[in-house]
């Protein structure tokens, strides 16, 4: 009786191995007396009880695949090992983690569904992971994918933890074997040999599945609609697990490389598509005058090319590179080193979330408001002009006529002449030239992270470029002269569709080209099959012989900008 009491004493404390030694040494004794009928039936019920604690300690051997804790598993080892069954406990071990990875996903997924649902049905608890997935969201893609990789991280870490677990105890376990001078018994190397074998065989099988369940949860949405700065976010999420998985098991990702990069195509696709009906809007409505930009702007002060910072630091630098070899202790620790006891890599993408702030344009083209102050302060007032000169006028009681005064259009010639100098030594480039820039450090960033589409982005930053060289010949590099015309056919692919006007059409009498370069003229004619034509992206006449003369006084700013994007390709 108080064998009994003692027993579940020792189960309610996690005390496994000493339960199970208290219950092989109560077998031990009973086997003694074992032809009594009483002893037999002891001899049974404590059969019992170890049956029963062998439940118990697989269910607590189940618990270290989400939270691994060295104590609790190093009691468990030991029981397993009083048992004689090491290689059965390390085969539930590997059923466990591969339960915990389903369960884990899928309690993730359908907290999120029912929350965005907004009632209790229970019709979500019944579906496939599969099904599951395509019911979350566009608001809520992101925290859950975020929430999924943690929850998976918790998981990858409690076997990697275990792994290391079993190294550190096999040091141990040979360290005292030789300072013993004693020959370890062939069934102990026989299960250290195969634990040793199913762990190593066991880091790619744990990957695969964890890859398989995002990949799932990435195929489940459309996500071609994302907002630009969320889609990079999933990107570098998905970066981020990819990296884990090279550390876990040296990896290279596959399966999650080839479905982002499905999703990737998809969305750079429309997204191309968009940019580039936003440049025709930005070309047809752009004025060709100086965009404000301070002396000192480069782009590197741009949030589209803030990145770019952390590919040229000194951790990545040549130089950091071959010190490493000589020093590998200067070498980054690994994720599972940085998170080995608290926190988690996918938190930090909340905190680097946060919109940079950007201090690029000078305010109407001076360095600082107190310039700009200074310069226009007198625009509209007369505040610092003597009283004498601002006496226009004729007396009309002694009819005596004004002195001699300097006149207002004077005075603003000369405050306009200072505008000028003070914009002269900033860069010249236009509004659309910007937005041409901002776009190329989007997609740069893009390529960053997307290294399987890579070279498609990069096709479409030289398109970016094309369309802008295309348009600013269009507009004022023609030397034939527009004939007004009230339809202009344009042609994609074989099939003819609808003219798309926006502003005066015109029909010209030539090709257009000029007297040009025969390699300017191969460029242009090259734009106009592959990029013009087949996308219907053709800039529209914007000027008229009305307002010819005032697009003339942007002629410096057109050409300083194409110069300005041409310095920024070098550049990059």
């Amino acid at each position: 009786q108080r064998t009994d009491v003692r027993l579940s004493e020792m189960l309610e404390e996690e005390d496994y191995p000493g339960a199970i030694q208290l219950c092989l040494e109560c077998q031990k004794a009973a086997s003694t007396f074992k032809h009594y009928s009483c002893i037999s039936e002891l001899n049974s019920k404590l059969q019992d009880t170890l049956e029963q604690i062998e439940e118990q300690l697989d269910v607590a051997l189940s618990k270290t695949c989400k939270h691994f804790d060295v104590l609790h598993y190093t009691k468990v080892q030991k029981a397993y090992t009083l048992l004689g069954k090491t290689q059965t406990a390390m085969d539930q071990l590997h059923m466990h983690f591969t339960q915990a990875i389903h369960n884990t996903v899928f309690q993730v997924v359908l907290g999120y569904v029912e929350l965005c649902a907004g009632n209790a049905d229970t019709k979500f608890q019944k579906m496939q992971y599969k099904d599951l997935c395509t019911h979350i969201t566009l608001d809520s893609y992101i925290p859950c994918l975020m929430d999924l990789c943690k929850a998976l991280w918790e998981v990858m870490l409690s076997y990697h933890r275990t792994m290391q677990w079993h190294e550190e105890h096999d040091k141990q376990k040979a360290t005292s074997s030789q300072d013993d001078a004693a020959a370890e018994p062939d069934e102990l190397t026989v299960d250290r040999s195969y634990v040793k074998k199913k762990l190593e065989h066991g880091l790619t099988r744990i990957w695969q599945d964890v890859q398989l369940k995002v990949k799932v949860y990435i195929l489940g949405t459309d996500m071609s609609n994302f907002k630009y700065d969320d889609f990079i976010v999933v990107l570098d999420v998905i970066s981020r697990l990819m990296q884990v998985g090279e550390e876990f098991c040296g990896s290279k990702s596959e399966v999650l490389q080839e479905s982002i990069k499905r999703q990737s195509v998809n969305y750079f696709k429309n997204y191309h598509r968009a940019r580039l009906e936003e440049l025709r809007m930005f070309l047809e409505n752009e004025t060709w005058e100086l965009c404000p930009v301070k002396s000192n702007f480069n782009i590197d002060q741009l949030h589209e090319f803030k990145f770019m910072g952390q590919c040229r630091s000194p951790s990545v630098s040549p130089n950091r590179r071959a010190a490493s070899s000589v020093a590998p202790a200067l070498e980054e620790p690994s994720l599972f080193q940085q998170y080995h006891q608290d926190g988690n890599p996918f938190e930090m993408h909340i905190e680097h979330k946060e919109e940079e702030t950007e201090d690029v344009l000078a305010s109407n083209g001076y360095e600082s408001d107190e310039l700009e102050k200074s310069v226009y302060q007198d625009y509209d007032s007369d505040s610092d002009v003597p009283d004498e000169l601002k006496q226009d006028y004729v007396d009309e009681q002694t009819g005596d006529a004004p002195l001699k005064s300097v006149s207002r259009e004077t005075i603003r010639s000369k405050k306009k002449s200072d505008y000028n100098i003070s914009k002269a030594s900033a860069p010249i480039l236009t509004n659309t030239t910007l937005n041409v820039i901002r776009l190329v450090g989007r997609y740069m960033q893009m390529m960053n992270i997307l290294k399987p589409i890579a070279f498609d982005v990069i096709h479409c930053v030289s398109q970016l470029f094309d369309y802008y060289l295309y348009a600013v010949y269009t507009f004022f590099g023609r030397n034939d002269m527009p004939v007004p015309s009230p339809s202009l056919p344009t042609y994609s692919g074989r099939e003819a569709a609808p003219a798309r006007v926006v502003g005066p059409a015109c029909l010209y009498e030539s090709s257009g080209l000029g007297l040009i370069s025969s390699r300017l003229r191969t460029t242009l004619n090259r734009i106009q099959e592959s990029l013009i034509d087949m996308r219907i992206y053709e800039p529209s006449e914007l000027f008229s012989r009305s307002n010819g003369l005032r697009w003339m006084d942007g002629q410096m700013q057109r050409e300083e900008g194409s110069v300005m994007s041409r310095d920024m390709f070098e550049f990059l």
